[in-house]
């Protein structure tokens, strides 16, 4: 019976150290996150695999006095991110859903120059059309006003039309070009920061495993708008 008092008295001390030690990490960590964050860690964000290779930084250093938000995500689709806002707003954590434009895939087109303008684009589009040629009219870009000859995901196949192509006497070229994806993410009200600490970060990433959290600016409107 002493034996089994002391094993118990044991378990509560264990139990008692344990809390204690986490309640400092939590409050040193919202301390953490309530100080101005100096150049070097703005932007930098986490990744929960792979803590040595999860830190990469924003290209842009937001200037001294910007006010900085928490941001969480990113998803490529809109519905995951509105699912986690819809989350945090049962937590009565204000956000906003924010779009932003990232570099996507690319793609190869194989590109005939027209010179004239595009009136001569459009007479050379309709000849190319008659011989049966796929082509259609550029409008958009640096290109625009060329014609394309066909747009492909791998470089392999379009090499093999370009050379088809050259052999029908067509002096085309190719050119890779590059599309935009739009990633989404959670903007946390700059007021509501503290209340994303890391005990709750740690419950999010059990319904959401590859979420991730970022210091970024505010923005005033977000991009994505807000859910009624």
């Amino acid at each position: 019976m002493r034996s089994l008092f002391l094993l118990l008295l044991l378990l509560n001390i264990l139990y008692a150290l344990w809390q204690l030690q986490d309640g400092i990490a939590d409050r040193a960590w919202l301390a953490q996150a309530d100080k101005p964050l100096e150049p070097r860690q703005l932007g930098m964000q986490s990744n929960p695999e792979n803590p040595e290779k999860g830190l990469s930084s924003v290209a842009q250093v937001p200037e001294p006095g910007t006010v900085l938000c928490v941001s969480l995500g990113s998803f490529p689709e809109r519905a995951r991110a509105e699912q986690l806002r819809q989350r945090m707003m049962a937590l009565g954590i204000g956000s906003d859903l924010v779009v932003r434009e990232v570099a996507g895939t690319v793609d190869f087109w194989l590109v005939l120059s027209v010179t004239g303008g595009r009136s001569v684009a459009l007479a050379k589009l309709a000849d190319l059309q008659e011989q049966g040629v796929d082509s259609f009219l550029i409008t958009q870009g640096a290109l625009a006003n060329n014609l394309s000859l066909g747009v492909f995901g791998r470089e392999d196949y379009a090499q093999a039309r370009l050379v088809q192509l050259r052999d029908m006497g067509y002096q085309v070229r190719l050119e890779p070009v590059e599309k935009l994806g739009r990633e989404h993410l959670v903007q946390v009200h700059s007021e509501d920061r503290r209340l994303v600490d890391q005990s709750l970060l740690t419950r999010l990433r059990e319904t959401f495993p590859q979420l991730q959290h970022q210091y970024l600016p505010c923005r005033a409107v977000a991009e994505g708008g807000s859910a009624p």
